[in-house]
């Protein structure tokens, strides 16, 4: 498979685990509540685990046995993690608007 299509869909597995986690953090109730503080601190720390997670796996796991391929396979991955992260930005911002009323809602 080509690195960026792993990249999109590795960026869209570590998505719905922080939308997961979002959905697991509590209401609190009362004039200062910290929930939607710690709904995006926990987006935003999964946009940057992300890239770094996905490089290390692909660099050192997924690696083509092929001398050529994995020359190939090198040469694209830093890009495709930038897709990546772009990707899980995207589809995080456009899933905030969409539940923008819900526990999503407090990721932008």
């Amino acid at each position: 498979m080509s690195t960026y299509i792993l990249s999109i869909i590795f960026a869209a597995v570590v998505l719905l685990i922080a939308a997961l986690i979002s959905n697991a953090i509590k209401y609190e109730g009362g004039a200062n509540p910290k929930d939607p503080g710690k709904r995006k601190m926990w987006f935003w720390v999964f946009a940057i685990i992300n890239p770094a997670l996905f490089y290390v796996i692909a660099a050192f796991v997924m690696v083509p046995s092929s001398r050529k391929e994995s020359e190939q396979w090198m040469d694209a991955l830093p890009v495709s993690t930038i897709v990546g992260f772009v990707v899980f930005i995207l589809l995080g911002f456009v899933l905030s608007k969409i539940f923008k009323n819900g526990k999503l809602g407090n990721w932008f």
